[in-house]
């Protein structure tokens, strides 16, 4: 005998179904937000806990389409958040140093962007960035920060030079490391390499009493109107090849005054001071110690009348523009004197070797903006 199929009537199943159906959708109303922020957690590679807060900020749309920042990250889940600065926080690279969501808070106060922040956080440490959260926005600040001269130690004297004077970025930090931002004569560096043929000697860097150049030579007499005659060597081969390169240009050039020894450069000065005052005195004569004429590498040129240059003698012309192919300078030039601390002296030149004398005569720069740009 067969046994009789159990069939459930068409009225109970339609019920059935509807009650399932009904389950189904009180669990996914349930479970609904869990579901999402599982999708949205693997969408964007962000931590559920994450998603919630980002949820409850209803910010979503603004982290979908970038990429994971472990950045936003970390600071979405501290005291320091601020939904205003979400896209900022989002490209701004994660560093673990004190104080850094509050530092980065401030710096985006004041008017720093992401890449700002990241520019400075690769080149500052903490102790830098309270410096710069202690004064007003500086529009170059990362420029500065991105030069290869910057140097850390500076950092707020760049920044009370760029506030008190209209300078290119480029200059405030040039000016800073020649000692500008100080008076002359102020926070002076004895010079440790008085050999080196780029040696910087100015208001700020000073040779020692006692040094003389080991190799001394005299140029030779057909070139030479002074005294003081004596160059080191490669400086005095040089200029004797400039000599007889003027010649065949119709131009006669000579050395007045080459190496002077710091006890003949103290008379010198204090010669001057008793004439025109120490003041006047320092505009046009070094004191012993600053001169370049210590060195053995710089001299002053005069003409066949035995009258030191100036700019109006077609010799002044002619070393302007051909002394470079002889490793020489002028060292003092016009409009430099903010820089170099001297009037013009269009007589002085000091041999530096070639190639930075070409260097330098190409982009129009002083031997002191080219070390402190070194």
């Amino acid at each position: 005998m067969s046994k009789k199929r159990w069939r459930l009537k068409p009225k109970v199943k339609i019920a059935l179904i509807l009650i399932l159906l009904i389950n189904i959708l009180v669990l996914l109303f349930i479970f609904r937000r869990p579901i999402l922020y599982l999708y949205q957690s693997k969408k964007t590679g962000y931590k559920y806990d994450t998603i919630e807060l980002v949820n409850e900020y209803n910010i979503y749309d603004k982290i979908k389409k970038h990429d994971y920042s472990l950045n936003f990250e970390k600071i979405i889940d501290t005291e320091y958040f601020n939904s205003n600065y979400v896209n900022n926080y989002l490209d701004i690279e994660y560093r673990s140093s004190d104080f850094y969501f509050y530092n980065i808070n401030k710096l985006l106060d004041l008017g720093y962007n992401s890449n700002d922040i990241n520019v400075i956080y690769d080149v500052l440490n903490d102790e830098d960035i309270d410096i710069i959260l202690n004064n007003k926005h500086l529009d170059d600040l990362t420029n500065i920060l991105k030069l290869s001269y910057f140097k850390k130690g500076k950092l707020n004297r760049y920044i009370s030079y760029y506030q008190e004077n209209v300078l290119p970025y480029v200059d405030v930090v040039t000016y800073v490391n020649i000692g500008l931002d100080n008076e002359f004569y102020t926070d002076v560096i004895t010079i440790s390499k008085p050999d080196d043929l780029f040696v910087l000697v100015n208001k700020y860097r000073a040779l020692e009493k006692d040094y003389v150049p080991k190799d001394l030579v005299s140029i030779d007499k057909k070139y030479n109107k002074g005294t003081y005659n004596q160059l080191r060597e490669v400086a005095k081969k040089a200029f004797e090849s400039m000599c007889e390169a003027a010649l065949k240009d119709n131009i006669k050039i000579y050395s007045g005054s080459a190496y002077r020894s710091y006890s003949y450069q103290a008379s010198l000065y204090n010669r001057y001071v008793n004439a025109d005052g120490k003041a006047k005195a320092d505009t046009y004569a070094a004191r012993a110690g600053y001169s370049e004429h210590q060195t053995g590498l710089a001299l002053d040129i005069m003409n066949a009348k035995s009258e030191f240059l100036t700019s109006n003698d077609e010799e002044y012309n002619w070393l302007v523009n051909n002394s470079y192919k002889y490793g020489f300078i002028l060292r003092y030039p016009k409009d430099k004197e903010k820089i170099t601390g001297y009037m013009a002296e269009e007589w002085h030149f000091r041999y530096v070797g070639n190639e930075l004398a070409k260097t330098l005569y190409e982009d129009n720069i002083t031997l002191d903006e080219y070390a402190a740009r070194q």
